[in-house]
């Protein structure tokens, strides 16, 4: 069974995203699409499913109805609830009560999506393999009247921190250094550097790596959920709270909590985790007495903390807890020798994934990546190698086949060559209605103001729409907006 492709059924009363979303999945699940709540339940009635996926906003039965129903009937099954900003109450409810592996936010991504549903359905099966060990070991037991638990950790295949250039060997020598101790540790770097595959590597090579690594992204939470997402909460602490619930705080317990974009905490939750690493204790929500707990915090953020301290947005004292020991990891287009490592790997994952054949990226073509900026680190790197697998499966793959943003690609770096060649003026080509054009800088320029430009050249394409900005960009509305204020832009 553990090797059998796991079965999805997605209820969503809008045919053309039904079709998406068999389309995109279809090759990696067993999947079965609904029109709504009453069909999905009734399925599941005759069927058995690993995970339940359904979209919030469902007529007559709203998904989080239907994931209630279908917890009542099918407690086993993993449910996922796709959301939209507006669903804050009804998530809330839903994710309190139980009903909620996990939920993600419209319009979801599919990579990010894919492994939720992997994660879920992984859980599922390893429930009930635990339920079926533990039985067996019951009867073997029996006259011995041993109680047996069985823990089984899953331990899939994951990315491996691949060091080639001087830059990140830096970051390794780092990381070997700090995973001796049990400092907590700050990470910093751009968006989609790897800073969550770093923190795996410290967990890893520590002496709790027997422990979990629990990862969050903050960014991820309405504020609403955050407290009773990482320290629990109490039955009847609220209403709706019918059960005790865990936190991630007490899940990593013996082992490292990562929490990434930290910068994106709440000045009261940031009080809530001060208190927690000053004495090793927390309050689940509606608790009369605190819990302790023992595990090592490694903090994300591709802010200034340290200057968001200073301007009262980021409590001080909470900054200097969280950078014990501070690593900088450093972005994809510092350190192009990091290309080819990372990338050659990852398109052979995407290809056996896809049960595609693998295409052959030239010599020629991993020049013109190394010579790429990046912008979207190494995330961007796996966006494209996964639509190198797709489109080119079992050809040779040349510069021209890339399919690189021409305002972010080989054409910028060849004005900026030829600006910085004496002499040299060649007329910059002329922006398309969809580009996003750089004034490409002389010496000295920070990047700060190559992200400006960016920002307000999307904000202005987009009509002031900070939603639309930020889906464009690939960015949460939160952290768009933080970089809008810590940059003077409006928002």
């Amino acid at each position: 069974m553990a090797d059998e492709k796991l079965k999805v059924l997605y209820a969503d009363d809008e045919d053309d995203v039904r079709d998406v979303f068999a389309a995109v999945f279809g090759n990696d699940f067993v999947v079965r699409t609904v029109p709504g709540g009453a069909e999905a339940l009734a399925v599941l009635a005759t069927e058995s499913y690993d995970v339940l996926v359904s979209d919030m906003r469902m007529d007559p039965m709203k998904g989080s109805e239907l994931l209630a129903r279908s917890f009542e009937a099918h407690p086993d099954v993993q449910r996922i609830l796709l959301t939209g900003y507006s669903d804050h109450d009804d998530l809330a409810a839903a994710v309190n009560l139980g009903h909620v592996f996990a939920y993600v936010q419209k319009p979801w991504d599919s990579e990010q999506l894919k492994l939720t549903i992997d994660k879920a359905g992984k859980q599922r099966r390893l429930e009930l393999e635990n339920r079926r060990l533990v039985a067996e070991l019951r009867v073997a037991n029996a006259d011995l009247r041993v109680e047996v638990e069985v823990v089984t950790r899953a331990v899939p295949p994951r990315p491996r921190l691949l060091v080639t250039s001087p830059a990140m060997a830096k970051v390794l020598e780092q990381v070997i250094a700090v995973a001796a101790t049990d400092a907590n540790v700050l990470l910093i770097g751009e968006t989609g550097v790897g800073k969550e595959l770093v923190a795996q590597a410290i967990h890893d090579r520590s002496t709790r790596k027997r422990g979990r690594f629990v990862a969050q992204n903050l960014a991820a939470l309405p504020p609403e959920l955050m407290t009773s997402e990482l320290f629990g909460h109490v039955k009847g602490a609220f209403t709706g709270a019918h059960g005790s619930r865990r936190g991630l705080f007490e899940l990593a317990d013996g082992g490292t909590l990562f929490l990434d974009e930290i910068g994106e905490a709440p000045q009261s939750l940031q009080a809530m985790l001060l208190r927690a690493l000053e004495s090793r204790e927390i309050w689940p929500v509606g608790g009369s007495e605190p819990r302790r707990i023992d595990l090592r915090i490694i903090a994300a953020t591709n802010r200034e903390l340290l200057a968001d301290a200073k301007a009262g947005q980021f409590r001080l004292d909470l900054y200097y807890r969280l950078a014990v020991a501070p690593i900088q990891v450093p972005p994809l287009r510092d350190r192009p020798e990091d290309v080819r490592g990372i990338g050659q790997p990852m398109l052979e994952a995407a290809s056996r994934r896809m049960g595609r054949a693998q295409p052959r990226v030239t010599d020629a073509a991993w020049r013109a990546l190394e010579r790429h900026a990046w912008p979207g680190n190494v995330r961007e790197l796996s966006n494209l190698m996964e639509r190198l697998a797709i489109y080119h499966a079992g050809r040779e793959i040349d510069p021209e086949d890339l399919d690189l943003p021409p305002s972010l690609g080989d054409e910028t770096i060849e004005r900026m060559e030829s600006r910085a060649a004496p002499g040299a003026s060649s007329p910059a080509p002329a922006p398309s209605a969809k580009s996003i054009v750089l004034d490409v800088p002389d010496a000295g320029t920070t990047f700060d103001s190559l992200e400006k430009s960016i920002l307000a050249q999307m904000l202005s394409r987009h009509g002031g729409n900070q939603s639309a900005a930020a889906r464009a960009l690939g960015l949460s509305e939160s952290t768009l907006r933080s970089r809008l204020k810590r940059l003077g832009l409006k928002s």
